[in-house]
């Protein structure tokens, strides 16, 4: 199997710039048995590399405008160098170590960490080397060739400072969104099939017929056969500009694409509906809007200022009601809405 490791594929019309490598075009062969071990899942290390990136590009900021302010507040003064060093927004690659495949979900960065420091020297060793042969040497990357658990664990400490001031101020609200979308994409996949689950993933650099997933359109041609073992899917909410990919033989087969309902990740208040509210009432009628990304009570009660007992209480009577159902993702309990709630939703909307 040719292997390639951790590839954005960019939309020019999405970066507002130009194409900063080669259009490609990747056809993915795919066994029925992969599409049976398709699998869902996202991790806190894998959202902090991309992010990190979107911070190095400038063109990119207005599509996360008020994220991207409070960051570069929180970072003001902060030298990230073994950071800058691996994660170059001039370059489409992320070493393969900064980006492991997720095989379950994990909410975890201090998880994610360790397993970064216990790749072997070897593989350390191949990512970096890939780095500078598409983006130049520097000291810190022979650093890293030379030296790589060290270099590993200053690039750790870097990682962790990162995460506590740009990211975990908003983990509990990206999860929501995450978590919104592998329901939603399970259910597709559940009730329709791989290609329209696959053909419904936010992107249109990714399509699905006939056992091929193809990505992008033109330029560099590269193929792969998977023999069975699945193929991994993760949605990113700062993967926005492209699509990421990742084959090689030290990982599981793996595709990122733009998370479904990134909109709603945002502070804004849910507009009013007051015919909804009339309906059912305003706590619920806000509740069930804000359902439109499944959520867990603690997300509830913090997008609408209310107590978590509140929130707790508006979701048991829509849940009686019919409108919601929860659904259990390791220890968290989301609540989503149910055909009956989004019908409903659909039907005051029209009467707006």
């Amino acid at each position: 199997m040719i292997s390639r490791s951790f590839v954005l594929v960019y939309d020019e019309n999405k970066s507002g710039g130009r194409n900063e490598t080669a259009a490609m075009s990747i056809k993915i062969h795919v066994t029925p048995k992969d599409l049976l071990e398709t699998r869902f899942a996202y991790n806190p290390l894998i959202e902090l590399s991309i992010s990190y990136r979107i911070l190095g590009k400038p063109e990119w900021h207005h599509l996360y405008p008020k994220w991207v302010d409070n960051a570069q507040r929180a970072l003001h003064g902060i030298k990230l160098p073994f950071m800058e060093a691996t994660i170059r927004p001039d370059v489409g690659y992320i070493p393969d170590f900064l980006t492991p495949t997720p095989t379950v979900v994990q909410l975890s960065l201090e998880h994610e960490i360790q397993r970064m420091l216990a790749n072997p020297d070897d593989l350390v060793r191949k990512n970096i080397q890939r780095l500078i042969e598409m983006g130049g040497e520097s000291d810190l990357l022979q650093f890293f060739l030379t030296h790589p658990q060290e270099a590993l664990l200053c690039l750790a400490d870097e990682l962790r400072l990162y995460w506590r001031r740009a990211l975990e101020p908003y983990w509990s609200s990206l999860t929501a969104v995450l978590e919104g979308d592998v329901i939603y994409h399970a259910r597709q996949m559940a009730l329709y099939g791989p290609e329209q689950m696959f053909n419904g993933l936010e992107t249109r650099e990714l399509q699905y017929r006939d056992g091929v997933i193809e990505l992008a359109k033109n330029g560099c041609e590269a193929e792969f056969r998977l023999a069975g073992d699945g193929i991994q899917l993760v949605p990113s909410i700062f993967t926005v500009c492209g699509v990421h990919w990742q084959i090689e033989p030290e990982w599981q087969p793996m595709i990122i694409y733009m998370a479904r309902g990134i909109g709603n990740w945002r502070p804004d208040s849910i507009e009013r509906n007051e015919s909804l509210e009339l309906a059912i009432g305003e706590g619920r009628a806000r509740v069930l809007q804000t359902l439109l990304t499944p959520s867990n009570t603690s997300e509830v009660a913090r997008r609408l200022k209310i107590s978590a007992g509140a929130a707790s209480q508006h979701l048991g009577r829509l849940q009686q009601a019919g409108l919601v159902e929860p659904h259990r993702s390791g220890r968290r309990v989301y609540y989503r809405l149910t055909n009956r709630g989004a019908q409903l939703l659909t039907l005051f909307d029209q009467a707006g």
